[in-house]
């Protein structure tokens, strides 16, 4: 088999066609019987146990050798011959390629420490880690029928699915064509409920990029994150601002009171997993109602502008704050911050980052004088140049509007 090509590699192949790539995921709620459940548990414990494996097995040859052992070698030498002898056929139960997939998922947690995205790998435990594995498309193995509403997956058969409401069975449709690919599928569960995210490669009409000379200038927007309003979007000509939910913060009464229960019961008991699962369920609802109305507020604001201009928050720093922490955490911002950008550049629009140490709160978006000594409690404050009154937030998504306009004349 020939080597895999990068999305690069395939994007110079169709420039001639005057096509490209374009890669995005699909989730689905599967509702798999109970024998499927069971293979899709199994499986989970196998990837577990191949992961750890593997890391262990490294740690100790780089002990003794001094040398890195690679996934390739180990896949070649290790796995393979490993799920042949009797003490761990178990193996040869599960779908192979879930077992390949854990491998390469400590080569990427490698990867990710050396390049400080993540701490040094560690080994996974039956209770605390997330309960997924991935496959990979191959010979027509994952294919969805929408008449039976169906998907049919390795080792589990076909297994039903339900599509969310309001959602469009006509992206379903052309899956599996040769211009709309599945290439890996990841199954998993969160709480009682099971889903299937695919990873889907779509060869497409090249997107065509705005050019900066047709940009209309009442359709570029400024936009201020904060924590009392999510979001401050203003063109200039008007500013709105929109709410920030508070998830979590309206489920915490429940939190509380189902984690006060959870607690007085008998670890590993019954009533002990379930109230875990409630628990757990509890989370899992509130993050979907966070990412709906991320994803909702981003098509509005991309929808409505041709640039979309917002300030490269160090939301990583910021949330270190112990007495914020929770609200940060809360807002969504960098799911937020992604769904605009991806949304912008998939329909051809600008998307500008400004300076994480631009001072977008602090200048006066009249004259440009600065007020150093701004506390963030300070909502409004008055220019002492040209003594303007200023929505700090509002003047903030302003001033970021203005600085998006020059890097786009620099550019």
């Amino acid at each position: 088999m020939g080597k895999r090509l990068t999305v690069k590699q395939k994007n110079e192949l169709l420039e001639a066609e005057d096509k490209q790539i374009l890669n995005y995921g699909i989730r689905i709620h599967i509702m798999p019987n109970g024998e499927q459940a069971t293979q899709i548990h199994k499986t989970f414990g196998c990837s577990r146990f191949v992961y750890n494996k593997y890391l262990a097995d490294r740690q100790e040859y780089y002990k003794v050798n001094k040398k890195t052992l690679y996934v390739n070698d180990y896949k070649k030498n290790v796995l393979n011959p490993l799920k042949k002898t009797e003490k761990f056929s178990f193996l040869k139960e599960v779908d192979k390629f879930s077992l390949e997939s854990a491998v390469e998922n400590v080569e990427i947690a490698y990867k990710r420490f050396f390049n400080k995205q993540s701490k040094y790998p560690k080994l996974k435990t039956k209770k605390d880690t997330k309960k997924t594995y991935s496959t990979y498309f191959t010979n027509d193995n994952i294919k969805i029928n929408l008449d039976s509403q169906t998907i049919q997956l390795p080792k589990l058969g076909e297994v039903n699915f339900s599509i969310p409401k309001g959602k469009n069975k006509g992206k379903f449709n052309n899956l599996g064509s040769h211009s709309v690919k599945i290439t890996k599928a990841t199954i998993g569960q969160v709480g009682s409920n099971y889903f299937v995210s695919l990873c889907i490669e779509e060869t497409i009409s090249k997107i065509k990029q705005i050019n900066t000379k047709d940009i209309d200038l009442t359709k570029v927007c400024g936009v201020d994150l904060g924590l009392k309003h999510l979001a401050i979007v203003s063109n200039g000509i008007i500013t709105i601002k929109y709410e920030n939910h508070k998830y979590l913060t309206k489920s915490e009464k429940r939190l509380k009171n189902l984690q006060r229960r959870l607690s007085k019961m008998i670890k590993g008991s019954k009533n002990y997993e379930k109230m875990k699962l409630k628990i757990n369920e509890l989370y899992s609802y509130t993050a979907n109602c966070r990412k709906d109305y991320a994803h909702k507020l981003s098509r509005k604001i991309v929808n409505e502008n041709q640039v979309v201009v917002l300030e490269d928050l160090n939301i990583k720093g910021m949330i270190k704050n112990r007495k914020l922490a929770k609200a940060i955490a809360d807002t969504g911002w960098y799911q937020l911050i992604t769904f605009i950008k991806y949304k912008a550049e998939w329909e051809g629009k600008k998307f500008i980052q400004v300076d994480k140490f631009f001072a977008s709160s602090k200048l006066c978006n009249v004259c440009g004088d600065k007020k150093i000594m701004l506390t963030l409690n300070e909502r409004k404050w008055v220019c002492s140049s040209c003594h303007t009154v200023h929505d700090r937030d509002e003047n903030a998504s302003l001033n970021l509007r203005a600085e998006g306009i020059r890097l786009l004349e620099v550019a």
